[in-house]
């Protein structure tokens, strides 16, 4: 088994490390003194075995005078023992990128407030994703550190990498030190090599392969759409594997945490009624936030029973601990070995054809335990972010969900020229199928003199979600052909992705034009020039989102006998034709 994400010409780097150390002879005779004992001998001075010794004395001084560890630079620094006990081998990355990006009137109203909505505040308000026309930044893109090798032993490998970069657009949180990888691969066995750690999950083509290697600046927004858990493609686990350069059917089985990379099941937790049926939120003044039974309302606002709705001081209630999430993959070369790098950098001489399949199980995930509306579930919010900045926004809000994702995919490369596509299916499985509510209202009561409407009157539902969440399923297919052998490659992409197969008018359609000059003829230096189009729909229904606080009934007092919202209606489910975006990314890449 090959360490994944070094990237080297030929797509996959082999990192052995110890099978390339330079030898270093020992001589332990200097020139000088060697003649000397040359002469002696030839005079008769000192007899055959007494020159046999002092040569061996000498050879064994000079031994034990050398250091116990070899330095040198080969696709990296590495430091190693003399008897290839233990390896260092230290990696630099750095991608910088200038974006000059436009888009298009529907982009500032309404903006994009289900694919990739902003979460913010301790309460995971959706914020919608709103921007001006045209945006030019520079950002340290990819800003990584590695350290990679073997201990004990050369079957005894491990694997580090650390993230520094810039803040992109989707990611939720500020850039910072990240524990990226950090995994033992043990290679004994050939047939079963095993893998634990925190790492890429072996599931679909895209995820496997490191941005290292790559023939546009970035993923198609599908690619990320389509991990193994739903959330990102790392997490943290177990897999089991053959060797995939001696077998040219290599399998994968894998079992993970299922919450992502730095982090489990135990840290996320959502907030729970410390009293039954009084769910988070607190009443003030005229605009109780629903919903809840009468014994919930305030004492204050009405003569109803004191127990008011209690938000500050619900119980973070952790749920599901003991589930795991579960993949496996195959992949069968069925000529040569194309590898997991994208294009054909290496200028096949023979035709490299691989196809495979992966499928995984990622249980009981939370997408947000308060379906009806925004601010009342004080609750982690990693996992929504994760979702959010996967673009799975439209995920959000329909409480907890079993994924189950298939991809399929093939490549084919030869003398230049490179074909590879995926295809990917997930099946959102909901366990409350219950009708869902999105809208309360305050209820009529008797207030003395008739039927009408007070403040901190019990809410009933009011509306309904058109319809329950559907799957998500899509595709891409992408080819490139070198103009200059290992030098000069173009490329091109079409990507089609459906969050939402139940809804109508949500498709996002994304097409890429690269140019990329690899300086050396291998992946660790270039510059990348790509054209990108994406056309996002607004269509479809997203919970939570359309009119997320609660209506309130008026009085003829207070409104005039008009139903009002306490904040105004707030659209940030709004449908507005199509999300279209043009981007020119430039980059240079430099892995040392």
């Amino acid at each position: 088994m090959t360490f994944a994400d070094t990237a080297p010409a030929a797509g996959a780097d082999s990192d052995q490390g110890p099978s390339r150390q330079p030898a270093v002879p020992i001589d332990g005779i200097d020139p000088v003194t060697k003649f000397l004992l040359d002469d002696a001998l030839a005079q008769g001075r000192i007899s055959q075995q007494r020159y046999g010794a002092l040569v061996r004395d000498y050879e064994e001084q000079s031994y034990a005078r050398q250091p116990s560890y070899k330095f040198w630079y080969d696709r990296g620094f590495n430091l190693s023992t003399n008897d290839n006990a233990f390896l260092l081998r230290i990696r630099g990355r750095v991608a910088t990128q200038y974006i000059n990006r436009h888009r298009n009137a529907a982009w500032r109203n309404p903006g994009d407030g289900k694919n990739f909505p902003d979460i913010v505040g301790v309460f995971g308000d959706y914020r919608v994703n709103r921007s001006e026309a045209e945006a030019s930044t520079i950002a340290l893109r990819r800003a990584r550190l590695y350290l990679m090798g073997h201990v004990f032993d050369p079957d005894m490998k491990y694997y580090i990498q650390l993230r520094m970069d810039s803040t992109n657009e989707s990611a939720q949180t500020q850039g910072s030190v990240q524990l990226y990888d950090f995994y033992i691969l043990n290679t004994k066995l050939d047939w079963a090599n095993a893998q634990i750690g925190q790492y890429r999950v072996y599931f679909n083509r895209a995820q496997i392969n490191s941005t290292a290697s790559m023939q546009f600046t970035e993923r198609a927004l599908v690619m990320d759409a389509f991990t193994a858990s739903g959330l990102d493609r790392r997490d943290i686990g177990l897999t089991l594997m053959n060797d995939e350069e001696r077998f040219p059917l290599n399998y994968y089985l894998g079992v993970f945490g299922g919450a992502g990379p730095n982090f489990t099941r135990l840290g996320n937790f959502e907030s729970e009624q410390v009293t039954q049926n009084c769910p988070g939120g607190q009443q003030t003044g005229t605009t109780p936030l629903p919903p809840g039974d009468v014994n919930c309302t305030d004492i204050s606002n009405t003569g109803l029973p004191a127990n008011p709705l209690q938000r500050n001081l619900n119980a973070d209630t952790r749920r599901d601990l003991n589930r795991l999430m579960f993949s496996a993959r195959l992949n069968w070369n069925i000529m040569g070995r194309p590898g997991y790098g994208e294009g054909d950098i290496s200028y096949s001489k023979t035709p490299q054809l691989a196809v495979g399949g992966g499928y995984s199980y990622n249980p009981r995930v939370n997408t947000s335990s308060n379906n009806a509306f925004i601010g009342v579930d004080l609750a982690n919010l990693n996992i929504r972010r994760m979702l959010a900045a996967t673009g799975n926004g439209r995920q959000l809000g329909w409480g907890v969900v079993d994924y189950s994702t298939w991809a399929v995919d093939s490549v084919f490369k030869y003398r230049g020229f490179s074909l590879q596509g995926e295809l990917y299916f997930k099946n959102v499985i909901r366990k409350d199928e219950s009708a869902d509510c999105v809208q309360y209202s305050s209820q009529l009561v008797n207030t003395g003199s008739g039927t009408g409407f007070l403040a901190g009157s019990p809410f009933s539902c009011s509306g309904l979600a058109p319809g329950p969440l559907g799957n998500a399923m899509g595709w891409y297919v992408q080819s490139g052909y070198y103009i200059i052998p290992k030098y000069l490659e173009l490329a091109g992409r079409y990507a089609y992705w459906d969050p939402d197969t139940r809804s109508a008018g949500d498709l996002i359609k994304q097409v890429d034009v690269s140019l990329n000059w690899f300086l050396r003829g291998t992946y660790d230096h270039s510059i990348q020039i790509t054209y990108t189009n994406i056309a996002m729909g607004t269509g479809g229904f997203a919970i939570g989102r359309s009119n997320p606080m609660p209506l309130i009934n008026g009085s003829s007092t207070a409104s005039g006998g008009q139903n009002y919202y306490p904040n105004g209606s707030i659209p940030v489910d709004a449908v507005g034709g199509t999300l279209v975006e043009n981007a020119i990314r430039i980059q240079y890449q430099l892995f040392f």
